[in-house]
């Protein structure tokens, strides 16, 4: 596993707060998903009495400790599955998605460093549900992208979400920024499920990470930025109070996925 510089900060957060894990032989592993994606991150610090009730116990709301986005206990992660393929390399559940995933992040008092847990996720594709764990539900995902650059320069990105459940609860996002040069890095982690806590998958991951906002860091190239979200109770995490701690753009996310 390679994390090296600003890459070993972000091993905490790339789905996003995930912990690192120790090499595990390969017969004890059984590959499900490969994907090629691009992400957006935004990591959050909500009220934690509001974020424990997507939680089970023994789970207990655990701000990240360090890095690029210290204090953040909720990611938002907007990610579009270019190409999603099987174990066996073909097309699966159509071949791509697009999603919204809010993932926790949570510490069981065995734990040294706290986990990632997936508590809801809003998909486009229908084949995917409930998905596998078990929180997926079906939305509307739009989404716009434009990208200005003259030679060299990293240049201006634009992005525009907009996401929609069948109760007509809203997420939405807007950001207008100047990039930079991506971080590469490699990351493995385990993603657990808020609905079975015991149940985890292993994510094997090579990517490229720009950190555009960071308040520990003092990173902020963000020009314009607006988020709300209304959509399955949602409103009780965003009332309001939830600060942002960062953004990240992943212009390429190459993802391996496996069961223990």
């Amino acid at each position: 596993m390679m994390c090296r510089g600003l890459a070993l900060l972000l091993c905490y957060v790339t789905l996003s707060a995930g912990s690192l894990l120790s090499p595990r032989a390969a017969w004890a592993e059984t590959l499900v998903e490969s994907s090629v994606e691009t992400r957006t991150v935004l990591a959050f610090r909500v009220r934690e009495t509001a974020l424990q009730r997507w939680v089970s116990e023994p789970l207990r709301i655990t701000p990240i400790p360090s890095g690029p986005f210290k204090d953040a206990n909720l990611f938002v992660i907007f990610m579009d599955k270019l190409v999603k393929l099987d174990a066996q390399g073909n097309p699966s559940e159509g071949g791509n998605d697009r999603a919204v995933v809010f993932a926790a992040v949570a510490k069981r008092p065995q734990d040294e460093r706290p986990n990632v847990y997936v508590i809801r996720i809003f998909t486009a594709n229908p084949k995917t549900l409930p998905g596998a764990y078990k929180n997926s539900v079906l939305a509307s995902v739009r989404r716009e992208q434009a990208l200005k650059m003259v030679n060299l320069e990293p240049g201006t990105e634009e992005q525009q979400w907009d996401v929609r459940d069948s109760a007509g609860g809203t997420i939405e996002f807007l950001l207008r920024c100047q990039r930079g040069l991506p971080t590469p890095g490699k990351v493995e982690q385990n993603v657990y499920s808020a609905v079975e806590p015991d149940f985890f998958r292993i994510y094997r991951i090579d990517q490229g990470m720009d950190v555009v906002k960071s308040v520990s860091a003092g990173i902020d190239r963000v020009q314009s930025y607006e988020f709300r979200a209304t959509a399955a109770g949602l409103h009780e995490l965003f009332d309001g109070s939830a600060q942002l701690v960062g953004i990240a753009i992943l212009p390429w996310y190459q993802r391996q996925i496996f069961l223990p």
